[in-house]
This record gives C-alpha cells, sequence and structure tokens, in this order.
C-alpha cells in the first residue's frame, strides 16, 4: 500500500510539473489578448486572492514589512504586504507578456535615471555586476538594457519539464539576454566580467535558515546574504552597480546607483562581508522607496536574531552553490 500510494503521489506531482507548460502558453495568450489595464486589474485581484488564502506567504511577507517600518508603522505592515501581493500579480503580467518587441515597446515609457554610471562601468573596462533585489520587475530591467544593446548576462536555474525550460530560456535570448545557468563552471561568469560585459544578479536571498553567506545588517536587523557578487567585484575589479525596475503609473522607472567601494584589508573574507554590507545598503534605499513592490514572501531575517548576530563570514562564495542568485 505504501508503494503504491508513493507512486500515486510522484505521478500527481509529474503531472502537475507537466501542466506548468500549458498554464505558461494559456497565462501568455491571455496577457497578451486581454487589454494590459484589464489584465493588470484580474492579476492585482488574483495577487490580492493569494495573499488572504496563502497563510504562510502572508505572515512571513508581514513580518518583513513590520521589520521595514519599524515599532511606530509596524500597524501598516498588513497593508504593504496585500499590496505587494497585488503587485506581484501585475510582475506576472509583464512576465507572461515578455519578448523583444514588448521591450522596445516599453522603452516608449521608461524613464532612466543614472544610465551614466553604466557608461563609466564599461569605460573601466573590466566588466560590470549589476545587482538587484526582489523589486519591481528586475528581469524587465535586465531585458531593456539588453534591447538597448548592451551585452547582458543573467544566473539562470534550469527548469522543469525540459520544454517550459525551453520556452522560458527562449523568451529570454529574444529580448538579447544571454543566459548562464547555476551548474555553469564559476570560470564561465569570470570570463563574462573579463570580456567587459554584464551579469545581473538578484541578492536579497535570505540564507540564515542554513548558515551560508555572509552576516550583513538589513533594515537594522542581522541576517546573512549571498556574498558571490562582492566576491567576483573584488577577485576581478568590475564595476559594481545596484539598480531596480518599478512601476510608477502606467510606466516604469529604471534607476541606477554605484555601490560604495571598500579599501581593501588584506582581509578576503572581511572585505567581502564589507562590500556585501554596501549592496545592501544600496538595496534597501530602494526598498525604502517602493516597499509595495518589495516580492519577499519568505522569512528575511531569522525568528531569534541573537542568532543571526553569531553567524561569521567563511567559506568561498565563488564556488559555493549559495554564491549566486539566479535571476
Amino acid at each position: 500500500m505504501g508503494t503504491a500510494s508513493g507512486g500515486q503521489r510522484s505521478q500527481g506531482a509529474g503531472t502537475a510539473i507537466g501542466m506548468i507548460y500549458w498554464l505558461h502558453l494559456l497565462g501568455r495568450r491571455l496577457a497578451s489578448t486581454l487589454p494590459l489595464r484589464l489584465s493588470y486589474a484580474l492579476a492585482a485581484r488574483g495577487g490580492t486572492l493569494v495573499y488572504y488564502l496563502w497563510a504562510s506567504k502572508r505572515r512571513h511577507a508581514v513580518a518583513n514589512f513590520r521589520q521595514i517600518l519599524g515599532p511606530a508603522s509596524a500597524h501598516l505592515a498588513p497593508r504593504l504586504a496585500r499590496a505587494s501581493f497585488a503587485n506581484y500579480g501585475r510582475y506576472l503580467v509583464d512576465m507572461l507578456r515578455l519578448s523583444g518587441r514588448e521591450c522596445r515597446a516599453l522603452d516608449g515609457r521608461l524613464v532612466v535615471d543614472g544610465l551614466e554610471h553604466i557608461a563609466a562601468a564599461f569605460a573601466r573596462g573590466r566588466g560590470l555586476i549589476m545587482v538587484g533585489a526582489h523589486l519591481g520587475n528586475s528581469d524587465l530591467g535586465g531585458a531593456i538594457f539588453a534591447t538597448r544593446g548592451y551585452p547582458v548576462h543573467v544566473i539562470a536555474e534550469r527548469l522543469h519539464p525540459p520544454r517550459w525550460n525551453a520556452l522560458v530560456q527562449a523568451t529570454r535570448r529574444d529580448c538579447g539576454l544571454r543566459v548562464i545557468e547555476t551548474t555553469a563552471h564559476p570560470r564561465e561568469i569570470l570570463r563574462v566580467l573579463r570580456r567587459n560585459e554584464a551579469l545581473c544578479l538578484l541578492v536579497d536571498r535570505p540564507l540564515h535558515q542554513d548558515g551560508a553567506g555572509v552576516p550583513v545588517r538589513f533594515f537594522g536587523a542581522p541576517t546573512r546574504v549571498p556574498a558571490g557578487a562582492a566576491t567576483l567585484a573584488l577577485r576581478t575589479g568590475a564595476a559594481l552597480l545596484a539598480a531596480c525596475m518599478v512601476r510608477v503609473g502606467d510606466g516604469f522607472r529604471l534607476e541606477v546607483r554605484p555601490v560604495r567601494e571598500v579599501a581593501r584589508s588584506g582581509d578576503r573574507a572581511a572585505d567581502v562581508q564589507q562590500l556585501t554590507q554596501h549592496v545592501m545598503d544600496a538595496l534597501a534605499e530602494f526598498i525604502h522607496r517602493y516597499p509595495e513592490q518589495w516580492f519577499m514572501f519568505r522569512p528575511m531575517w531569522p525568528a531569534h536574531r541573537g542568532a543571526a548576530a553569531s553567524f561569521s563570514a567563511d567559506g568561498d562564495p565563488v564556488a559555493s552553490s549559495h554564491a549566486l542568485t539566479p535571476v
């Protein structure tokens, strides 16, 4: 009986995974057929419904926003979390509509602040590392840069089933993005920077539960995040910029800021930790301005913060599976 039950569960899981491909195709057809405003409205309502139905994700989001807001405004956390779920629905519409043609069309609804930092970064000739958070539409931001002719690489996980992976990767390539799988050898990533090209990474991935990454303070509380971006920048001399692409009215705003550099101390681990802290400080400024577009539905901080404060930086983040967070 146990074997049969296990087989049935496995078959059911396989069927559900196989459905993802067809659901993606159906969603893409609907998103491209329905008027954009209607698609956004329906998706926002769907996101709000998920907020009420998915209790664990709701609790995590509310707890995260309480930390951001602080004690004086913590009562606003549920409202911000609900808005975040609604905005995530709108984000999904943008992702389903994503194509090279759509990116070129969006350029007309886009305001860019800080484009000069990108030109200065490439002028250094050592490559560019663009770091972002799960904020706004980071995928679309990278695609916009690619359609403007910049050589942009993203780290992406292989999806299942294979034909869904093929569909998603083909869409990214259509936007001009060059995909590096998470299983790629670190040398492939280093070659991107040595060719003076751009690498996009999301770095606000909480790692405190498995004790990986490096310790930082984020919105006043300790946690752990990936150190790959800082490690690569220190190892290669690549420029390090923080960026976000957020929805503003009927259009988008793309902001780019340089990350504060560190003076090398001779202690590699300490330098990596300090530069990662600067990265998170830069991202915190973006999130502070656009909190309702931060999509963090898992615990960003440990429940018992005393444990987080005792974390130490160790290991080689470039060689670690936790070093680089996929876009």
